[in-house]
């Protein structure tokens, strides 16, 4: 009996070193493999913020060139409103206010596509501003308000065009690269 009792606890150190030996072993073996993992991690973090920070940058630059196009668009607004303001005072100089589309050649040109002769008022010289009573869809325009009337249609087609070129350079030209995202490792 004396040497089983002597048995057990070497078989209890044994049995202790061995879980023991093993806990080390699975420790140090995994090691590497959570330095790794770790290494992994930091990396993939440094790439996303590196995307993160290259998508604030095309961003800006496309906020900017926005902000640019805008500007441009502004300014040419106002030139083609000036221009406009001009002509139509212009034209009161240049024409006599006579009479020169009847009904007929209204309605053609007010069916047209893209043209709007509505809300032209009555000619001065025309029965109605003479205190007659109007025809209905009665307009007799002068070659005044039709000048004007071309003006301000050419006015709108200008800022129309404008808009859609700058709209068109906005997508074909596109915004250059702020920075190259390095290669990862």
């Amino acid at each position: 009996m004396s040497s089983s009792i002597l048995q057990m606890p070497s078989l209890y150190l044994a049995g202790a070193a061995l879980v023991a030996a093993t806990s080390i072993g699975w420790t140090v073996g995994r090691a590497p493999l959570l330095t790794q993992l770790a290494q992994q991690e930091t990396t993939y973090a440094r790439e996303k913020l590196r995307t993160f920070e290259r998508t604030a940058e095309v961003l800006q630059d496309a906020n900017d060139r926005g902000d640019q196009l805008v500007t441009v668009l502004e300014l040419r607004q106002a030139d083609i409103n000036q221009l406009a303001r001009e002509k139509r005072d212009a034209i009161t100089k240049v024409t006599t206010g006579r009479t020169c589309l009847n009904e007929s050649a209204l309605r053609l040109l007010s069916s047209a596509p893209g043209l709007s002769v509505r809300g032209l008022a009555p000619a001065v010289s025309s029965p109605s501003a003479a205190g007659a009573a109007p025809a209905t869809d009665s307009i007799i325009t002068t070659d005044t308000d039709i000048a004007t009337w071309a003006i301000d249609a050419g006015a709108q087609y200008e800022v129309c065009r404008t808009r859609l070129d700058a709209l068109i350079d906005w997508h074909l030209k596109p915004t250059p690269p702020a920075t190259q995202l390095p290669t990862p490792q």
